[in-house]
């Protein structure tokens, strides 16, 4: 009896990510300038490594690299292509606006509750 490898829906991560639209991202990365002197590791690409360093309970930037590693091949769920260095993430955790991600989740927020009211 063998098992089905081919994998089959979608993982939860990339479910977490399809509730925040993309629109939001860049809007608030051209607010806060938040993507200015990045080549590859965009605004968004931040935003899904910090959900990931949350989700998987990383303490360490190294962590965090490694555990990114080794979910390679999963990576295009999640729409990462490159690999993240840890100097590239230590210098846009110093560079990005925190105010960036503060908006994100007020308006995130704000979004789910009108969609949550307008559904009762």
């Amino acid at each position: 009896m063998s098992k089905n490898t081919i994998f089959s829906g979608q993982p939860i991560f990339s479910q977490l990510l399809s509730y925040i639209p993309n629109y939001l991202i860049e809007r608030l990365a051209n607010k806060y300038k938040a993507d200015r002197y990045c080549k590859k590791f965009d605004t968004r690409h931040h935003l899904v490594t910090m959900l990931f360093t949350v989700i998987n309970q990383c303490t360490s930037i190294r962590e965090v690299v490694t555990g990114l590693q080794v979910a390679g091949g999963k990576k295009g769920h999640i729409k990462m292509v490159h690999d993240v260095k840890r100097s590239t993430l230590s210098d846009a955790n110093k560079r990005r606006p925190e105010a960036f991600f503060g908006e994100l989740f007020m308006s995130y927020t704000d979004c789910t509750m009108v969609t949550r009211t307008a559904e009762r």
